[in-house]
């Protein structure tokens, strides 16, 4: 193995070890954006060799951890041309050659020098062909035009340059660049297939050297873990893996080329036998293992501490192989698709076993939720409802037992291991009784008066669970809350510093997170008087219907504050989830937001009068929805709202909105740039429904949500991202 340092004059060959670690920097210190470095990965009998091609950005912390925004190159020589996938980051060109930028000069002098050093007389050119579309694999994509660049089909970006050309596997028709889609790329002795690989990013390709024995997988199986909780359901990212298993199985010895080579040390992958060992085949069985684990519920996902990654993400793995996700995204349509299989059910373990500290952060949340020493679970079952697990020495607490489907009861005593199983519901909502006919011997907790309660319990009662890891007592003590429901409870874990509100509280949502089905003045007393036993005792807030690891207790001043603003006169707004009631909401971030839906009705009069109606659709529409400035460089969902008065005298109605646009359709636009996710109303791509009416209705105020994700990645032009719509409202039964 040889290793290439680039230096002033040209390229200085070193030896190395077979895989380059650790990483040098190429460029030495002068410039800490430009630092690459090259080992030839192998030459095979034809004289032809493979790359390996590091841009080196990554922050070292003390210990030596590195994170940030590291990435691997792979270079293919053929005898007529080579192949660069990917680009890495867009790193600020360095002088190296003048009017060339500095990737170029780099693969140019690999190309052209021998494994000696000395200078090739007629050295190949190059093109480029991308993995998938994020940021740190395109950086360069823009300053190497004209050459030709390859890009995923699947991944395909609005208003793409002329000198993109589609790629997918097997190649063929396709909508975009010149209508036909490259499937394979003949370098000249040495063909390189596109196989598809999607999942990480939709249109993600892996490339494929069948002779040479070896593929390049970009982001799509991860390094020594993948990211799959962006939205691509697991259900399907696990089929890719058996595909790509069958697709590599002639190759046992076939060597995976990832995207960030420096990670191939980290976690368990620095661990023996392994220590960093590169992939093979047993890596991706081991993530297609881990994928269906995950979907099974075999798998006990656990937080996944990332530098600004959303509290909703989670990892596990088997084997070699780890996997991050979130319970939103294991199935096709996320938490209300409805195409989670009711016989299973998905936990994660909170805090975590992973000790790095290095890695995890050092503050909030992760400081918080690692002061809990119970053995504490969160649950989820099919119809979004959460459960908890609660583990002291002595005996576990399942908090809720979901809405009945089979099974919760074997889940929840296989966590609960050895010691005793009881039960708390924390009201006589159906999604926190329905389970209950499984717990036949178990003690259950619960208001008195319902039904399937053996142990009433009210204010300030305790129940015991022995003591945690820490030798602290495990003990949960009861604090009624009503409002929501009359014999509402929450649960303080006290040790633990843990707030498991039920549906007391609602759930973290601005669409109507909490059904109040009291007054307003009533609730707001209740709250205020259930306030003084439980503000400063916890750290972390749990719902019925949380998926996050991590809920802040500025969540429960956001629902004071909704109910203080309702009780000013504040306008109410429709819900959304569920439909038919008026709503009041806070003013807080979209991440802990209270939105109270006001299902109390105090009186009922009816009435009658005669006369004609004449057929009327009328629709009026408020001021546009404006998402406010949105920020480079931050992942964030950014919403907008704008309303929609509705009049129909139709039997049926449905309102809808569209972008009649053929630029970028779906997407906001600014000039001739575009913004890479889709444009979501009413938590739709567009076109979207965003309300039917299955009668007439008069003056009905619809507002009509919007929400625009931003990756971290997200390249944003100056000016103003926009798009007009049509709102249309129509009718089958005039």
């Amino acid at each position: 193995m040889d290793f290439w340092k680039l230096a002033p004059g040209g390229f200085v060959n070193e030896t190395y070890d077979a895989w380059g670690q650790p990483v040098l920097n190429g460029l030495g210190t002068s410039n800490p954006w430009g630092f690459y470095t090259a080992y030839i990965v192998s030459t095979n009998a034809k004289g032809q060799r493979t790359w390996r091609i590091d841009n080196n950005l990554n922050t070292t912390k003390p210990s030596g951890y590195q994170y940030g925004m590291e990435s691997t190159m792979w270079l293919f020589e053929g005898a007529q041309k080579a192949l660069l996938i990917d680009t890495a980051q867009n790193t600020r060109d360095l002088p190296i050659v003048p009017n060339q930028v500095d990737l170029v000069t780099v693969v140019k002098q690999l190309l052209g020098h021998d494994n000696s050093g000395a200078a090739k007389p007629n050295p190949v050119d190059f093109v480029v062909a991308n993995t998938h579309s994020h940021g740190d694999h395109t950086g360069k994509n823009a300053a190497l035009a004209p050459r030709t660049i390859y890009y995923p089909d699947g991944d395909w970006p609005n208003n793409a340059p002329a000198n993109y050309v589609p790629a997918k596997e097997g190649g063929g028709p396709t909508t975009h660049g010149n209508g036909t889609a490259v499937g394979q790329f003949d370098l000249g002795d040495r063909l390189i297939e596109v196989v598809d690989v999607h999942g990480h990013t939709n249109g993600s390709n892996a490339y494929l050297d069948r002779e040479n024995r070896m593929i390049a997988t970009g982001d799509a199986i991860g390094s020594a873990y993948v990211w799959m909780q962006m939205g691509n359901p697991i259900t399907d990212y696990g089929t890719m893996l058996a595909r790509l298993q069958a697709v590599i199985a002639p190759y046992p010895d076939i060597a995976i080329f990832p995207a960030h080579f420096f990670q191939l040390n980290q976690f368990a992958r620095a661990l023996p036998p392994l220590n960093g060992r590169p992939q093979d085949p047993q890596y991706v069985a081991d993530m297609r293992a881990t994928s269906e684990g995950i979907v099974s519920g075999d798998l006990i996902g656990e937080p996944y501490y990332d530098y600004g990654r959303g509290r909703g993400d989670v990892w596990t793995g088997v084997g070699s192989a780890r996997l991050v996700y979130s319970l939103a995204t294991i199935y096709p349509g996320g938490i209300f698709g409805g195409q989670a299989d009711p016989a299973k059910y998905h936990a994660i373990k909170i805090p975590n076993s992973y000790r790095f500290a290095d890695y995890t952060e050092a503050e909030l949340p992760a400081r918080t939720i690692n002061n809990i020493k119970t053995g504490f679970y969160l649950i989820r079952d099919n119809a979004n409802t959460s459960m908890y697990l609660i583990k002291g020495s002595n005996k576990a607490l399942l908090v809720g037992t979901g809405s009945g489907t089979q099974g919760i009861a074997a889940f929840a005593k296989k966590l609960a291991g050895t010691v005793p199983l009881d039960v708390v519901v924390t009201s006589e909502d159906p999604d926190q009784v329905g389970g209950l006919a499984q717990f036949t011997g178990s003690t259950v907790y619960g208001p008195p008066g319902v039904p399937g309660v053996t142990a009433p319990v009210g204010s300030g009662d305790v129940i015991d669970l022995g003591v945690d890891s820490a030798g602290r007592p495990a003990k949960i003590e009861v604090q009624p809350l009503s409002g929501h429901s009359k014999k509402g409870l929450t649960l303080l874990d006290i040790s633990d510093r843990v707030l498991l509100s039920g549906d007391a509280l609602g759930e973290q949502f601005n669409g109507g997170g909490l059904i109040l089905r009291d007054t307003l003045a009533r609730f707001d007393l209740a709250l205020r008087e259930w306030r003084t036993k439980t503000d400063g005792r916890y750290d972390v807030v749990y719902t019925a219907h949380n998926y996050q690891w991590y809920t802040s207790p500025a969540y429960v001043d956001q629902v004071q504050q909704a109910v203080t603003l309702g009780l000013n006169g504040a306008a109410t707004l429709p819900t959304t989830r569920p439909t038919g009631f008026q709503m009041v909401r806070s003013t807080g971030a979209a991440d802990i937001v209270a939105s109270i839906a006001l299902a109390y009705a105090e009186s009922n009069a009816t009435g009658s009068a005669g006369g004609t109606v004449p057929a009327t659709l009328s629709l009026t529409l408020g001021a546009p929805a404006s998402f406010g400035p949105f920020t480079p460089g931050v992942a964030k969902d950014y919403t907008a709202s704008t309303t929609a008065t509705v009049i129909s005298t139709a039997g049926d109605a449905t309102l809808t909105v569209a972008d009649p646009s053929t630029t970028a359709t779906g997407h906001l636009v600014n000039g001739t740039f575009s913004l890479p996710s889709l444009l979501l109303a009413a938590n739709r791509p567009l076109p979207a429904t965003v309300k039917t009416y299955a009668a007439p209705v008069s003056n009905d105020a619809v507002v009509v949500g919007f929400q625009q994700h931003i990756d971290a990645r997200d390249a944003l032009r100056t000016g103003t991202y926009s798009k007009t719509l049509t709102f249309t409202l129509s009718t089958t039964t005039p």
